[in-house]
């Protein structure tokens, strides 16, 4: 058995694809998906079907299906033009967000679904965690989407709220815990300041970054926990 984990495959369902080819991914292996599979590129809604079909695979949430999950719920009875114009207020502000932030081709999607299938993805990204601890290689791994805003080492991991770890990713240098690795994505690595290779994996302490800006034409990055070893498509 190997254990890898990806992050903010953002809709690009070729990269997503071929990044499974290049690891091997077999049925025997744990694959932790680090959130922001939807939105910007086409096709997160195929994404989260596949990840659907394999008992392999563990979901952790992003501000990406945050803001899907907010949204959807409340367009869950018809999604039409007609119930996008009964929207209050706040409801609306939620869903221009998410428009903003590339939600539009993960709405669309999900609107081309049949009732069931709208149910069946509602109800997966509620199986999304906020967490993951692992073990592999000898070592201890956290692994988030984001990172832990107003970090304390005496604070329980469950008592962060879902936007301190799905936003807050603190200082990039900082680490947390001395005995455990924290892995994230959330912020490409081209936007990391120092980061010595944008767009690769960037490891700094025991903090490991691997958002490598898939959706804006770089890699899409895969981290063995066994070994160390990265993969790019």
């Amino acid at each position: 058995m190997s254990t890898y984990c990806i992050s903010d495959p953002h809709g690009r369902y070729d990269k997503y694809r071929r990044i499974l080819q290049t690891i091997g991914l077999r049925s025997q292996d744990a694959l932790y998906v680090l959130g922001d599979v939807v939105d910007r590129g086409p096709d997160g809604i195929r994404i989260l079907l596949d990840m659907m079909a394999r008992p392999n695979v563990t979901p952790i949430l992003g501000n990406h299906e945050y803001m899907m999950a907010y949204c959807l719920r409340f367009l869950m009875r018809e999604v039409t033009d007609e119930s996008l114009s009964a929207l209050d207020g706040e409801k609306l502000a939620a869903l221009r967000d998410w428009s903003a932030n590339g939600g539009e081709p993960t709405l669309r999607a999900f609107r081309a679904l049949s009732p069931s299938e709208r149910t069946d993805v509602l109800d997966y990204l509620g199986e999304f965690s906020l967490y993951e601890q692992v073990r592999a290689g000898g070592e201890d791994y956290v692994l988030v989407h984001a990172g832990f805003a107003s970090f304390s080492p005496d604070r329980p991991l469950d008592g962060y709220r879902p936007d301190e770890l799905i936003i807050g990713q603190g200082d990039f240098e900082a680490s947390y815990w001395p005995d455990r690795y924290v892995v994230s994505g959330h912020t490409p690595t081209q936007l990391i300041p120092g980061a010595p290779e944008p767009g690769r994996v960037y490891r700094t302490g025991r903090r490991i970054f691997i958002d490598c800006g898939c959706a804006f034409g770089g890699h899409l990055g895969a981290l063995s926990l066994d070994t160390g070893d990265v993969f790019y498509a």
